[in-house]
């Protein structure tokens, strides 16, 4: 019956697929670059002759640059002993795992049609298949079984919004992740969902998160974006469709009491940059770019537009009190833990779900702090930036909350070490 399932399945999907590519190459100019690039991986066409005999193969798999980044030490603890396989599903997100050189070879993840897949399990032979975070391709998944690689979820993550999805159609996705022999799952809340699809044969652990344990150390300074030690600055990271336009009134608001603050915002999305301008431009809010600051030139305006890519981590580092956005829309959500490993206080909407235990957990220590609007925003920035100690005492909470989390990745790596040897 699996079997009749995945014929299905991939008819449906090459099916959905012709149609979609058509639309995106006609009418759409914007995702061509990323449907183009490396196309010949997307079809298995991969030349993999990276692979030392006597050591055993992982294939580790992340849908794009965030996944990259969280299982950096991870692939840290196993590239000396295995070979490391790693894919990607977009294009960002294959260019940093090539660029950090942590993996022996690097792809993208091919189209989940089984012909595909089942050539790229030939091609790698894998010992091993790691899936990160929620990772879940039938032809995939039923490759793998076929060819007797165990398989591993790491970093697990399924939220409430996903388990619906997955949950209506278990009749048809209980065939496939029961393939999966292990999950180690980020929270309770994720393993009991996990649990809940799986059945009885996958073994499901709670390891934690393993983005707690990246090493954020980096080199900038305010002297590096022509800011001062004694600036006032804000950041409002990843934010969405339509915080655009809250951001904008927290920092017409801030602006009244507060003239002098440095108010950077950054889309989670640089093609959304336009409709960013145009919100600022109506609100007549004067702008610089942070492109230009890069070049060393100092900001003409206090409110500072991110238009590059792969910089939010050093303007949170620089910054006194950061925002992290789909949170004050229905989007889920972004990672909290990045503006708190700098020992900033972090500011997030109600809208947690995809970081749900993470936001819990900056709560508890108090090193969080749920807004609901703009006039919200602008006096939790005004009450912290007018309360020295109460912003340090806020900053410390939210380092002690990621240093309280970490030990994710020994766990990981154990189990994947402990299947393998």
């Amino acid at each position: 019956m699996t079997t009749i399932f995945l014929i299905i399945y991939n008819i449906i999907l090459l099916l959905l697929l012709l149609p979609a590519l058509f639309f995106i190459l006609v009418f759409s100019g914007k995702y061509r670059k990323e449907i183009f690039y490396k196309i010949s991986e997307r079809f298995s066409l991969w030349d993999y002759s990276s692979k030392t005999k006597s050591k055993k193969t992982v294939w580790v798999h992340c849908s794009s640059l965030g996944e990259v980044r969280a299982v950096e030490p991870v692939l840290d603890c196993l590239k000396q002993e295995y070979n490391i396989a790693l894919t990607t599903i977009t294009k960002t997100g294959r260019e940093y795992a090539e660029k950090i050189q942590k993996a022996d070879f690097t792809a993208l993840l091919p189209v989940d049609l089984y012909p595909f897949m089942i050539k790229a399990f030939k091609i790698i032979k894998p010992d091993m298949l790691v899936l990160v975070e929620t990772e879940l391709w039938a032809s995939m998944l039923y490759a793998a079984g076929r060819q007797k690689v165990k398989i591993i979820t790491v970093n697990g993550r399924m939220s409430a919004k996903s388990f619906k999805v997955y949950n209506a159609l278990k009749f048809f996705w209980k065939r496939f992740i029961g393939f999966i022999n292990i999950v180690l799952a980020r929270s309770r809340d994720d393993a009991d969902r996990f649990m809940s699809l799986t059945g009885a044969k996958t073994e499901i652990y709670v390891s934690g998160n393993i983005k707690y344990d990246r090493d954020f150390a980096v080199k900038s300074s305010r002297a590096d974006f022509g800011l001062a030690d004694s600036d006032k600055v804000f950041t409002a990271g990843s934010i969405r469709e339509g915080e655009d336009e809250i951001i904008a009134r927290a920092y017409l608001k801030i602006k009244e009491t507060m003239p002098d603050i440095y108010f950077f915002a950054a889309p989670r999305h640089l093609s959304k940059i336009k409709n960013v301008k145009k919100t600022l431009d109506d609100k007549k809010i004067k702008y610089s770019l942070f492109s230009e600051m890069l070049k060393g030139k100092k900001p003409d305006n206090r409110f500072i537009l991110v238009d590059v890519f792969g910089k939010l981590q050093s303007i949170y580092s620089v910054s006194d009190i950061c925002f992290v956005g789909g949170s004050l829309v229905n989007k889920g959500g972004q990672n909290p833990i990045e503006p708190a490993a700098f020992a900033k206080p972090v500011l997030f909407g109600k809208n947690m779900d995809n970081f749900k235990a993470e936001s819990e957990i900056l709560l508890k220590y108090g090193g969080g702090i749920t807004v609901f609007d703009a006039v919200d925003i602008a006096a939790k920035i005004e009450k912290l930036l007018l309360n020295k100690n109460f912003l340090v005492k806020t900053g410390e909470s939210a380092l002690h909350a990621v240093k309280s989390q970490k030990g994710a990745v020994d766990i990981t790596v154990n189990a994947i070490k402990g299947r393998l040897n």
